[in-house]
């Protein structure tokens, strides 16, 4: 890090600290390691230009791929391919084998003093960090966006300040190691609450205030406690450089005994009926005709999200659980339990005995520590098997769907509708196998894509209209692997190549070409 970024992000990581711990922590990169455990895979490649470091925020694309940094990147090179390079798309993948490239390192909008990052819109002073949108003070995060500032470690949160270490979160003031939090402030180490504030190391809690272990306090008793739990933290932070997952404070095996939730397995209303309809109306947006049930492409549309498996709940219950997703994939297993189930369980508290310090407080966990890879919010219409689901309808099989509507096996989208496969899709719609990208309309295989309209298979390009197979460009129309066409002939062009993708989708289930992989 350079010398001026780094003294600002000390001042921050001081700043910070004071405001949650009542003391500052000093020297920010003692405790760097520890931050970076949070974060998703990101890929490190070297530029075939320079041969310096390119971050790239997904590890998706193969060895052999050739990769530029932002900032020696020559936006809208002619590729300058024949009629004869593009008359089939095997002949497009040939043409471009030897000139396409890769992206990281992408600054974007309104950003400044950024490092060793990737995916940064909008946003100032950011270190090592990936998809960050309208923020500042991100330092070892992932997928913040919406305001957030100084924050540290951690991710996947919006509108979060002075946060250490949380992931999963909305709304979020002055947390340290708290996830799947909603409107809620000054909580440490708590798991799956909403509305609440002033809590320690409590579970499932729900608009309530001046609560540890589950046990709710008087004011002046949870002061006291307070302050000698949150000081021993501090002290154990500064002789460890580090503060132990609230995952693994506890053993990975089952309590001894199970309390009581009281709560048969919860059903819900399902119809495949709408999502079908919604999948065959995209594939006639996109491919000019229906091709299939979307559960014929699972795995084809699969490929680049959270996969989900469903597993059982220490009650009796089954929720869907992400197998690829960072830290919410290490939940233990042993101690899964519904969202229902868990806001039940936030009735079990500890003893105040249990309350007498930091190592009581632990050893006790084991009692009321319950966790749920399911988040609802807010009126959810026809959800199947979706673990995280904020104002949504139609959803099948996807990770996070956040006021969203008809989408399927789609991971982390954001005010989108008619979504299938995608990854991390943004106020977009139309869209199939669509990744890390921002207001797309109608558009097929795009990744790292800003404003594009009726595009198929295209990197790192902005404001794209009527383009196909294009790397690192900017405001053009009717383009074909960098290469300009009168309209006539990319329409004519186009339309036998989306025919020979609609052909092969329906043949096959899938398509042997890939966005993130084309060309190598």
């Amino acid at each position: 890090m350079n010398p001026e970024l780094s003294r600002i992000f000390e001042k921050s990581w001081r700043a910070t600290t004071k405001v949650l711990f009542g003391q500052e922590l000093e020297n920010l990169a003692d405790y760097s390691e520890w931050l970076e455990e949070y974060l998703l895979p990101a890929a490190r490649r070297k530029s075939h230009v320079s041969g310096k470091e390119v971050i790239v925020a997904r590890d998706a694309y193969p060895k052999t791929a050739r990769f530029v940094a932002a900032d020696e990147l020559a936006l809208n090179r002619n590729y300058a391919l024949s009629i004869n390079d593009i008359k089939d798309i095997d002949s497009i993948a040939e043409a471009l084998k030897e000139k396409c490239e890769y992206t990281g390192n992408r600054v974007l909008g309104n950003s400044a003093f950024v490092e060793s990052s990737d995916i940064v819109m909008d946003s100032q002073y950011v270190y090592n960090s990936t998809n960050i949108e309208q923020s500042s003070y991100q330092y070892s995060t992932y997928m913040n966006r919406r305001g957030s500032k100084h924050c540290f470690g951690g991710g996947w949160a919006a509108a979060a300040e002075f946060c250490v270490m949380a992931v999963g979160a909305i709304e979020l003031r002055r947390c340290f190691e708290s996830h799947f939090i909603e409107d809620c402030s000054d909580l440490y180490c708590c798991f799956n609450c909403t509305g609440c504030h002033d809590m320690l190391f409590s579970f499932g809690q729900r608009n309530r205030n001046h609560v540890i272990g589950n046990l709710v306090l008087p004011k002046e008793k949870y002061a006291q406690l307070k302050n000698k739990l949150v000081g021993e933290i501090c002290e154990k932070l500064k002789a460890d450089k580090r503060f132990p997952s609230l995952f693994t404070m506890l053993p990975d095996k089952a309590p001894k005994s199970l309390p009581n939730t009281g709560l048969p397995a919860k059903k819900r209303e399902e119809s495949m009926e709408p999502i079908e309809k919604a999948f065959s109306s995209t594939c006639g947006v996109l491919l000019k005709k229906p091709v299939g049930s979307i559960t014929l492409f699972e795995g084809w549309l699969n490929e680049h999200t959270i996969r989900l498996a469903e597993v059982k709940t220490m009650f009796g219950g089954k929720t869907p659980f992400p197998l690829n997703f960072g830290m919410v994939s290490e939940m233990p297993k042993s101690r899964l339990a519904s969202v229902e189930e868990t806001v039940e369980l936030g009735n079990v508290a500890l003893a105040e005995k249990d309350l007498s310090s930091l190592d009581a407080v632990i050893g006790a966990l084991g009692k009321i520590a319950f966790y749920t890879p399911t988040w609802w919010t807010g009126e959810n219409t026809n959800i199947i098997k979706s673990p995280i689901v904020l104002y949504s309808t139609n959803v099948y099989k996807g990770f996070e769907s956040t006021y969203s509507e008809n989408t399927g096996l789609t991971s982390l989208s954001l005010h989108s509708k008619y979504a299938y496969g995608c990854n991390r899709i943004i106020d977009s719609q139309f869209c199939i196998r669509c990744y890390n990208s921002v207001y797309l309309n109608r558009c097929m295989e795009l990744d790292g894509c800003i404003k594009c309209a009726d595009s198929y298979f295209c990197h790192n390009s902005e404001a794209l209209q009527d383009a196909m197979f294009c790397f690192n460009m900017k405001g053009r129309h009717h383009v074909i692997g960098n290469t300009e066409l009168e309209k006539e002939k990319y329409m004519q062009v186009k339309e036998s190549l989306v025919g020979q993708m609609a052909y092969l989708l329906e043949k096959k289930k899938s398509l042997p070409w890939d966005i993130c992989k084309f060309g190598t």
